[in-house]
């Protein structure tokens, strides 16, 4: 397709300035009115919606992993190294909380409120 200058200055802009017309006055009420309506809909789901309650006995299948803290971020998260016999102070692979390089110690392990209890 060829674009001439000719058919370029045939298009119309529109301003915004310009008056939009309707057809019939009452349709901007009507689409309104239709709008209105849809969002009271939506909020009466919303507030009928009822919240799930809290399961703290969930089994999360972190127990026994190990808490890191990153060298590079200080952040802290839950690492995929299970403690063990082994004593191993600290990793090196990437953090989840930075991305980068470093290396992570291994400074608490997650018990079981069970085993915490039974312990005293």
């Amino acid at each position: 397709m060829k674009i001439t200058k000719k058919s370029i200055n045939a298009s119309r802009v529109v301003g915004a300035d310009e008056d939009i017309v309707y057809e019939e006055d009452g349709e901007v009420v009507d689409t309104l009115d239709n709008v209105s309506d849809k969002i009271d809909d939506l909020q009466d789901q919303v507030e009928e919606v009822d919240e799930d309650e809290v399961d703290i006995e969930t089994d999360n299948n972190i127990a026994e992993h190990y808490i890191a803290e990153c060298d590079v971020c200080h952040g802290i998260f839950i690492s995929a190294m299970i403690q063990s016999d082994q004593e191993v102070d600290n990793i090196s692979g990437v953090c989840p909380l930075c991305g980068k390089e470093s290396e992570q110690f291994l400074k608490w392990v997650v018990k079981p409120i069970e085993d915490v209890t039974e312990d005293k």
